[in-house]
């Protein structure tokens, strides 16, 4: 069903919304009364409204952990108690992203492709005649690599921190967990015989590089999903000072923060698995 947006509020309205005026030769529709009576009232003021000013950054500026709050530090890093990124105590109005939104999702697209080739050469790479079982190890070794020791960078930093400052969070699972199952399969992959018989599976030790890289490839997309919802929330409180942003800010800031509460949940889960 086709709709449009409410100019009000900017939600989005259904063709058979009651609540409707005409300007100008032009039919508007409103999610409510309310907005329809705010239009009525001053109808420049919702069609053409006036650019925000710019605001300048003051000097001095904190950053503070969402989840921490008591975390406060002069210059832009990580929580040193659950390793999330510190945001600004005082967020600008810029539209501009959060540039830890934009690593992690430059590391996820560059590296999923290369996670699920590892994941189907570990699957379905002993059916094939077309590659030995060494070449085939080594050859998920090389995928791996990248995803492990560069996309994880991240995680593997905060994994350090974690431990530094002895305080055991999601990082210190990941980190552990990633780490351990590259370098073991790297062990297993270069000297296969200093393992027992028994840890051969398919005509080779068994390794999990694919086990590191997909936990890697999820991660950063819950980390991605996680900040896109923070940056939408700190977007609703920002624009809360904006005209006619009002009616629609306190629904959309429960909203983000609901979706953030889930996607921590689930990178948890990640963890833990």
């Amino acid at each position: 069903m086709n709709a449009s947006h409410d100019p009000v509020c900017g939600m989005t309205v259904k063709p058979d919304s009651p609540h409707r005026t005409e300007h100008a030769g032009s039919e508007f529709r409103f999610c409510s009364a309310g907005c329809r009576t705010k239009f009525v009232t001053d109808p420049a003021k919702y069609l053409a409204p006036s650019p925000a000013e710019p605001v300048s950054l003051q000097p001095g500026a904190q950053y503070t952990c969402p989840m921490h709050p008591e975390i406060l530090r002069d210059v832009p890093g990580t929580c040193p108690i659950c390793g999330m990124a510190l945001e600004p105590v005082m967020p600008s109005l810029g539209d501009e992203e959060n540039p830890e939104l934009t690593d992690f999702r430059h590391r996820f697209w560059w590296t999923l492709p290369l996670s699920l080739l590892v994941f189907v050469l570990a699957m379905f790479g002993h059916r094939t005649t077309w590659i030995s079982t060494t070449a085939r190890t080594w050859l998920e070794l090389v995928l791996t690599a990248p995803v492990v020791l560069w996309a994880a960078w991240p995680f593997f930093q905060r994994w350090a921190q974690s431990i530094a400052n002895r305080s055991p969070n999601m990082w210190t699972l990941i980190g552990t967990g990633v780490g351990a199952a590259f370098g073991y399969s790297v062990v297993a992959t270069a000297a296969p015989d200093i393992f027992p018989e028994s840890f051969r599976e398919h005509g080779r030790v068994a390794v999990y590089f694919e086990a590191a890289a997909i936990i890697v490839s999820l991660t950063l997309l819950g980390q991605i999903l996680e900040l896109t919802a923070r940056s939408e929330y700190l977007g609703c409180t920002q624009g809360a000072a904006r005209p006619g942003a009002e009616d629609r800010t306190a629904g959309s800031a429960r909203r983000a923060t609901r979706t953030t509460s889930r996607w921590r949940t689930c990178t948890w889960a990640i963890a833990c698995a």
